[in-house]
């Protein structure tokens, strides 16, 4: 009895392809407009995609976007800080992993995001960096969504 699927589809499948047109502008536009609303609608696929292209080793998901922003109202915004500075600390940790050649990490969280933001003009850069890295992420994910390891060259 032959399967009611061809298992050539089966083989061929690609896993949906993944946002790359993150904008800062847009985020922050938004975000006014909605009274940080709009972050939500932002962040949560942001986590779902950062889970997908960087995966941790122990096959945790990131924390709902959603429930940290909840809890960062109770806070005076600390969990919102944690939550973020992980984020930039995992998409700098997929950069390295598949080789991808731009600069962003915890030291763009702590000096544009938090030090910079003292000036305002700070967490636009900061935003637009993780944007950007995101996007060459999820680009490099829609080509080849296995990762090559960090040693191979």
């Amino acid at each position: 009895m032959t399967p009611w699927y061809d298992e050539e589809e089966k083989k061929a499948y690609q896993p949906p392809l993944l946002a790359t047109n993150r904008s800062m502008w847009k985020l922050m536009l938004f975000n006014v407009l909605t009274l940080g609303i709009y972050s939500i609608v932002f962040f949560i696929p942001f986590s779902f995609d950062l889970d997908r292209v960087a995966p941790k080793p122990d096959r945790s998901k990131t924390m709902n976007f959603l429930f940290a922003y909840i809890l960062s109202i109770f806070t005076f915004s600390i969990v919102m800080t944690v939550w973020h500075y992980h984020i930039a600390e995992r998409v700098e940790e997929a950069l390295a992993e598949r080789q991808i050649d731009y600069d962003f990490g915890t030291n763009d969280f702590w000096c544009w995001g938090i030090l910079g933001g003292l000036v305002i003009v700070g967490t636009f850069v900061y935003f637009h960096k993780l944007c950007r890295a995101m996007n060459l992420l999820c680009e490099s994910y829609n080509q080849n969504p296995t990762a090559p390891s960090a040693t191979e060259h």
